[in-house]
């Protein structure tokens, strides 16, 4: 009975020995065989962890506080160094979880918060981001404001006549635009707010309120100048060639002219692509009052170029040729057209 006893203890002895054998052993086996994820210097990782949005993989980097590192970084990259930061998102849901590991598969590559910074950056500039940042932002842009023209009638000017009292000035104001963009490309600008910092002084246009005298023989003061010249230019330009001859149906300042053709070579010559003939049907409507340099005056069967102080240069006739004269030389005026002149608006 006793050497049964002993032979008993033997063998449980024995037993418990192969099991702690067993247990050593699997814990080993495990240790050699367990999965794992790898640094680009060969540093072993057991327990990444992956960063996808929508469900779609990003990268792998050591644990959950680096992949946030990574998040924060990113969307510092795109916050405006002007302007104040309203709201910044990432469009995509992203998730954060342990990677799933498994044995006899090349370990994948784990990612330093720079390499994974860096990756989704470069992602971001392609046609197929990783990530959409989008941050909305107040910035303050300053602006000119344009004086208002503000109108006030005058007896001292003819009816449809204007002339500027003063010009103004500009103002300045402070435009807030709540401006959007993702990965830090614009996408959106829209004003929310706005304070004027200097206020514009208003131009003021007078406007004629007086009557025309009947002192040529259409009054007719319709129609619209054609260009906004200086017409003492382009007197300036004729008076060079007074002196030259007369000559019926010819456009030459130089060689010969008639009254007509000299009106249609100097404006052609300031670019006015002008007829040969009918320019009485032509601009705007004078009286011989307000008359200025470059207006035509029509006569029956003539025109000439209104100087200014009552005097004309014109192709007069075979005998003068190109001469200066008293605008009422020619004879009666049947109308004055203004081409040319600098309006106000």
């Amino acid at each position: 009975m006793l050497e049964n006893l002993r032979t008993y203890k033997k063998m449980y002895i024995a037993l418990f020995i192969a099991l702690g054998l067993t247990v050593a052993a699997g814990i080993i086996f495990n240790q050699l065989v367990k999965p794992y994820a790898v640094y680009a210097d060969g540093t072993k990782v057991e327990d990444p962890c992956i960063v996808s949005a929508d469900g779609k993989e990003l990268f792998i980097v050591e644990n959950p506080e680096i992949a946030q590192d990574v998040v924060r970084d990113v969307m510092e990259n795109y916050v405006a160094e002007d302007g104040d930061l309203d709201s910044i998102e990432i469009d995509e849901q992203l998730k954060i979880e342990d990677k799933t590991l498994f044995v006899g598969v090349k370990p994948p590559r784990v990612l330093t918060k720079d390499e994974a910074v860096e990756k989704v950056l470069a992602s971001n500039d392609t046609e197929s981001p990783m990530m959409h940042v989008t941050t909305k932002t107040d910035v303050d842009i300053t602006e000119k404001v344009k004086p208002e023209t503000v109108y006030e009638k005058t007896d001292d000017l003819y009816s449809g006549n204007m002339e500027l009292k003063s010009e103004g000035s500009e103002g300045e104001k402070i435009v807030t635009n709540e401006v959007t963009l993702v990965n830090g490309e614009e996408t959106d600008s829209e004003p929310v707010a706005e304070k004027v910092t200097e206020k514009a002084v208003d131009r003021v246009v007078y406007v004629g309120t007086k009557s025309r005298p009947a002192d040529t023989a259409w009054q007719d003061y319709s129609g619209s100048i054609i260009g906004e010249d200086d017409g003492l230019q382009m007197v300036n330009y004729g008076l060079q060639f007074v002196g030259n001859p007369y000559r019926y149906g010819g456009t030459s300042l130089t060689n010969g002219t008639d009254c007509s053709g000299f009106i249609y070579s100097v404006y052609r010559h300031f670019g006015y692509n002008v007829p040969r003939l009918g320019f009485y049907k032509m601009g705007k409507g004078v009286c011989l009052d307000e008359a200025k340099a470059g207006d035509v005056v029509y006569y029956p069967g003539h025109y000439a170029m209104y100087m200014g102080d009552g005097k004309i240069v014109h192709a007069y006739n075979s005998r003068v040729g190109i001469v200066v004269s008293s605008v009422h030389a020619p004879g009666r005026i049947l109308t004055i057209r203004r081409f040319v002149d600098k309006p106000v608006e």
